[in-house]
């Protein structure tokens, strides 16, 4: 899970979607993903990236 946050908070993975998280750290389904997050953290994986990703400035 941990992992997974740190992707999901990473600007250089912004675009990466949801389930390719999920899938890089081992869930097989992305729900299945969305529900230990939100059992661990109290949130999604896309509220959690919202709130945790800060722009860029180039």
């Amino acid at each position: 899970m941990e992992a997974a946050c740190r992707l999901l908070a990473s600007p250089r993975h912004a675009a990466l979607p949801v389930s390719a998280v999920a899938a890089r750290c081992g869930f097989t389904n992305p729900s299945h993903f969305t529900r230990r997050l939100r059992a661990a953290y109290g949130t999604t994986p896309s509220e959690w990236r919202r709130h945790r990703t800060r722009p860029t400035d180039d």
